[in-house]
């Protein structure tokens, strides 16, 4: 059997979703609707290994999925998108016992359950960074312990998997070991604090997850951050985190794209022609078209590059992931807001959904990898390697 077109489903979703984005957004609620389509659909189970009941969806696949769905809704993309890179990074560079792997696969797989990391937090800032965590584990009689706040843990009004990322301090002082636990939905002591009130994404549900005296047994220890071996493929999780994000934004972008053109063909002020007969309107529309054709071609090059592992052609695939993020970012801001200027004034009125893509797109600026150190990450690769 056939794998299905998983673009084509994703385009006729994103129609639902665009409908009801507006009140999503209006809200700050969570499209609970949108992800029982998603799940039914199967699509929660995309990027989950053949070999463990998923389909397997390559990274290359995956990036046109991501951008196609988020046409119709960024949060909602965006918030899958959390979901599925565990998969995906996953059978490319283990992290977890396989023990618990198959679990999450299994979750998602017959019970549509979805998992995200919850690492992030108000003073750490991105763990990418390399800060130490202020949540705890203690180590007690026959487990663990936690105590702390977690903040941007995406999609949480659904999550059932929530690995936890703690510092350990030794008994006798000196330097923090870092570690993940995996944290389920109905453990006592963890609960979700609703405070997820942002200026674009407004219906991801990246709330709070609040540990107050978390009792976990020896096997929800899902291993060391700063004792493991490097992977030889690299940072998995961050090149699909990247060129996912890159993809969403891009398909954010789209839509502003397609909404001010069908306006400027539609739009004729009182005894002119259409606005779509304007020189500076087609420069824009042009400009955005060429902006966003680079951005595919970018993540498509970056995710091709990752997925056979070709390091030649001027610029290792790592370092493409990097670029792509970076030019893909600021490439969607500057298509948004070139379609904000064809709209024009109206563009602004909350009831048009174009002032929603202009919040949503600026939202990727702050994933990881974030501009400064992407670009330190290719300084570094031309001045400081041999």
């Amino acid at each position: 059997m056939s794998d299905p077109d998983w673009v084509a489903l994703a385009a006729a979703l994103a129609e639902r979703f665009a409908e009801r984005a507006p009140r999503h957004d209006r809200e700050g609620s969570f499209p609970h609707e949108n992800f029982a389509d998603l799940r039914e659909a199967g699509f929660l189970a995309l990027t989950v290994p053949a070999d463990r009941g998923g389909h397997g969806l390559p990274l290359t696949r995956f990036v046109r999925v991501q951008e196609t769905l988020a046409a119709g809704d960024g949060s909602t993309a965006l918030a899958l998108n959390m979901h599925l890179i565990r998969f995906g990074a996953e059978r490319e560079s283990p992290t977890y016992p396989p023990g618990w792997f198959d679990e999450l696969c299994r979750g998602a797989v017959e019970e549509g359950r979805l998992v995200n990391t919850a690492a992030t937090e108000e003073g750490l800032g991105s763990p990418a960074g390399g800060g130490i965590p202020e949540t705890t584990a203690i180590p007690v009689e026959g487990g663990w312990l936690l105590e702390g706040r977690k903040t941007f843990v995406t999609l949480a009004p659904e999550l059932w998997y929530m690995p936890v990322l703690a510092r350990l301090d030794p008994p006798g002082g000196g330097a923090p070991d870092v570690a993940d636990f995996m944290v389920l939905r109905d453990d006592p002591g963890a609960r979700i604090d609703e405070t997820w009130d942002a200026l674009g994404m407004r219906a991801t549900g990246s709330h709070d997850l609040v540990l107050e005296g978390v009792r976990l047994p020896e096997s929800r220890f899902l291993g060391y951050r700063n004792k493991g071996k490097p992977s030889p493929r690299g940072r998995a999780g961050g090149v699909w985190f990247a060129l996912g994000v890159a993809a969403t934004t891009t398909g954010v972008a789209a839509a502003a794209r397609d909404y001010a053109v069908a306006f400027a063909r539609e739009r004729t002020p009182t005894g002119l022609r259409s606005i779509a007969e304007l020189p500076g309107v087609r420069r824009r529309v042009a400009r955005i078209d060429l902006l966003l054709q680079r951005n595919r071609a970018l993540i498509a090059d970056a995710a091709s590059a990752w997925e056979s592992g070709d390091d030649a052609g001027g610029m290792p695939a790592a370092a493409r992931v990097a670029v792509a993020k970076v030019d893909a970012l600021n490439n969607a801001i500057e298509a948004v807001d070139e379609a904000m200027r064809v709209v024009g004034g109206v563009g602004l009125q909350k009831r048009r959904p174009i002032e929603r893509y202009y919040r949503d797109v600026r939202a990727g600026l702050h994933n990881p990898p974030l501009e400064d150190r992407a670009i330190e990450q290719l300084a570094r690769r031309a001045l400081d390697e041999e």
